[in-house]
């Protein structure tokens, strides 16, 4: 049974979601012939893609692979589900992040602007509840933003709520950019579907900025994406060393990149990556820094695979502080990782990763 629901789901749904501060919603019953369609041929790409090795280091990704594919089953007891976007301040130059601001000499990395505020599977998460509570917490639900096998971009288009941009990514009618994220609301009641098209102000196909600006090569007009040659996946995904090839590609990057995101048009006038003294990343204590991202988005890379990040950032710089820092990094950091990549980017290559 559903509560404190008046009269004209659609409406409510839409002032709940203003009022839990997410940018739209969408509600798509699980018997939608248009959502079993959509993930059948999802399904084909998928698993082509993961047998293509286009993964990289992801090996999560294929075990997850069986429960992504069958949402009826890994949600046995939903008939509806939930869609929410919400912007988590992503590309709001205001935005707080917890990294100190760098003096006009460090030396620097940059972390992308997704990373500020609290952590956008927390935001998420949260919102989902407070919705749930509106609903009726007697009913059951469960909430996923990012944290479980659910194809949620899927479900966000079959809503009505964008449609897969150029580089993958879920973009959105009414915003200058494609910096949302997504949750969905599993739940067991048959709610009447909030479905709009999404009015588009233009096609992908006449844009193609995101493609063109990737730097690395990653996306590929009508192509599946190569998360091998992306920079957030370099960055934040791969934990093994990085290979010379690798290095060149994340450029100045420790966290993410924005270069497809910032580019969906019209493009920021505003550069909203989050710079980080790298100095102050390799030298501070690493409890500290834990205790510091705490909440944030960058603990789920950790502070031994930012420091590896760094170190390879530095490795390309011509600054004599960037070899003295390295330098110190050799003979104080007790990570091997760290020291590995120290060793690969002075010319241990002829090591096998």
């Amino acid at each position: 049974m559903v509560h404190s629901i008046p009269d004209g789901f659609s409406p409510w749904l839409q002032h709940a979601a203003r009022e839990i501060g997410a940018h739209s919603a969408a509600c798509v019953r699980m018997d939608h012939p248009e959502l079993r369609r959509c993930i059948e041929q999802n399904n084909v790409r998928a698993a082509a893609w993961l047998k293509a090795g286009l993964q990289g280091e992801m090996d999560y990704l294929a075990r997850m692979y069986p429960q992504k594919a069958d949402p009826w089953k890994t949600f046995p007891f939903a008939k509806s589900v939930i869609v929410l976007t919400f912007t988590n301040h992503w590309g709001d130059p205001a935005a707080t992040h917890p990294f100190p601001r760098p003096a006009d000499d460090a030396l620097l990395g940059y972390v992308s602007a997704y990373a500020k505020e609290t952590d956008y599977h927390a935001t998420g998460q949260r919102m989902l509840a407070e919705l749930h509570a509106m609903l009726g917490e007697g009913m059951r639900a469960e909430a996923t933003v990012d944290t479980k096998a659910v194809e949620e971009r899927l479900f966000a288009t079959v809503g009505g709520l964008g449609i897969f941009g150029g580089n993958g990514l879920l973009r959105i009618p009414g915003r200058t950019n494609v910096r949302v994220f997504i949750g969905c609301l599993f739940v067991e009641a048959e709610l009447p579907e909030v479905i709009r098209p999404p009015k588009m102000p233009f096609a992908c196909d006449d844009c193609l900025a995101c493609i063109k600006n990737c730097p690395t090569g990653a996306i590929k007009f009508k192509q599946p994406m190569d998360a091998r040659k992306c920079i957030s996946y370099l960055t934040i995904e791969k934990r093994s060393l990085l290979n010379r090839e690798e290095r060149a590609m994340i450029g100045d990057w420790l966290f993410g990149c924005d270069d497809c995101t910032t580019v969906c048009p019209p493009k920021d006038k505003v550069d909203t990556r989050i710079p980080v003294d790298l100095e102050w990343l390799l030298k501070t204590p690493a409890g500290e820094l834990r205790r510091l991202f705490k909440g944030n988005a960058v603990s789920y890379a950790g502070v031994t695979q930012l420091r590896k990040n760094a170190v390879v950032v530095l490795a390309k710089s011509t600054s004599p502080r960037a070899a003295a820092l390295l330098d110190w990094v050799q003979k104080n950091t007790g990570s091997k990782l760290v020291q590995d990549q120290l060793t690969a980017c002075r010319g241990g290559d002829d090591v096998r990763f």
